[in-house]
């Protein structure tokens, strides 16, 4: 299941700062040269055809179309220069394909549909009149158009599901591929909607008075989980883990917290909680039973990315001088938190693999991809911005 990574923080700081007033780099060129390091301890439709283009660099295997039939495993990444593309390639750095051809300002939230054909995804196209110079598709201040997007694996078929003068952010795909949950602000605030994967059949889900972001479905598509804003009897704004059906009926509140994130088992929602200003992950029973502190630091812990077996969260931690990826096993008694990463470089936006031997990553804004016990860390001489995914 796709997980989601620091958007979360990024978008709710910005929320938490309009409530509470209300209420009182250059690009590297497309190339895979691989570095090793040593072990580690442990409602209107737009379609568009594409073309794609690459440049061969020594060391590096890269199509100059897309792939027809991307392998599982493959990854998903967006790269930005002046504009932003989109590229996957093979876990061992060969196959590095673009499948678009520089149509967006930003790329944001890229997932595979469950059958491995399409990509969805939230852009800002370079036709739309934005200000400010760092749009978020969350921060409804800064007059960015984002739409939802999809596009097939081997980068054809770019099609524009929501066409909107808004920003509509934060896809998810229905297990079944059939539908996508996202936010948007459509509506004044941030309210989460579906819509049919071709586009058709659009429906708002919520009615918030502040704002409701960070859609998921649980596994087997019972529920959605999502992040809402609510006021204390104070007036000081607070984020709520909701679930509701996927029609938007029977909306229950399970804890406060944000960007909640379903085990592959459906059988916890992790997330992110707050003590004061600690930040740490936390897990809970989709009945609101079972609360737990996974991380108890005295930093910030986000980011998380459960293993496709619910054994184990990876999540980037701020408990050092900067920013590593750490895993933690959910089951095991008196098992700290393990870094994995162990380096100088600010890492983030970790996601594991569909085989659960590896973990695709950013460091600093290179992609790399480590095995989970944190042995043979490699990273690849290519950019990556907004989000990666893995093939299922």
């Amino acid at each position: 299941m796709k997980s989601r990574n620091p958007k979360s923080l990024i978008a709710l700081g910005l929320i938490v700062i309009f409530l509470s007033a209300c209420n009182s780099q250059m690009p590297i060129e497309p190339s895979a040269t691989i570095f090793f390091t040593s072990a580690i301890s442990p409602t209107t439709s737009q379609t568009r055809t594409l073309t794609s283009t690459a440049t061969v660099t020594p060391h590096a295997t890269i199509t100059h179309t897309a792939m027809i039939s991307p392998q599982p495993g493959t990854l998903v990444f967006s790269s930005c220069s002046t504009f932003c593309d989109i590229f996957i390639i093979n876990n061992d750095g060969s196959g590095l394909t673009k499948l678009t051809t520089s149509e967006m300002f930003y790329i944001f939230y890229l997932q595979w549909s469950p059958d491995g054909t399409k990509i969805v995804f939230s852009a800002l196209e370079k036709t739309s009149d934005c200000i400010g110079d760092s749009p978020n598709p969350n921060n409804q201040s800064n007059g960015c158009n984002f739409d939802i997007f999809t596009i097939s694996a081997d980068g054809s078929q770019l099609k524009n599901l929501t066409n909107n003068q808004g920003e509509d952010s934060n896809p998810d795909w229905s297990p079944d591929g059939k539908k996508i949950v996202f936010n948007s602000d459509r509506s004044g605030n941030h309210e989460i909607y579906s819509i049919n994967a071709d586009g058709t059949g659009l429906k708002r889900l919520t009615n918030n008075s502040l704002v409701a972001i960070d859609p998921q479905w649980s596994p087997d598509g019972s529920w959605i989980a999502y992040t809402t804003a609510k006021r204390k009897s104070t007036g000081d704004p607070y984020f709520e883990i909701c679930i509701m059906n996927p029609d938007g009926t029977m909306i229950k509140e399970i804890t406060e917290g944000d960007s909640p994130h379903w085990s592959p088992d459906g059988s916890n929602i992790a997330f992110t909680g707050y003590t004061g200003s600690i930040i740490d992950i936390f897990m809970i029973k989709p009945d609101g039973t079972g609360l737990m502190n996974f991380t108890n630091s005295n930093g910030f812990e986000f980011g998380l990315s459960w293993s496709p077996d619910s054994s184990h969260i990876a999540y980037v931690s701020g408990r050092e001088d900067n920013t590593e990826i750490y895993t933690i096993c959910v089951d095991c008694d008196n098992n700290p938190p393990i870094n994995i990463t162990n380096s100088e470089v600010m890492e983030q936006e970790p996601f594991w693999s569909p085989d659960g031997t590896q973990i695709a990553f950013q460091s600093g804004d290179i992609l790399c991809i480590i095995n989970a016990d944190g042995s043979q860390k490699k990273c690849f001489n290519k950019q990556s911005k907004g989000s990666i995914d893995w093939k299922p």
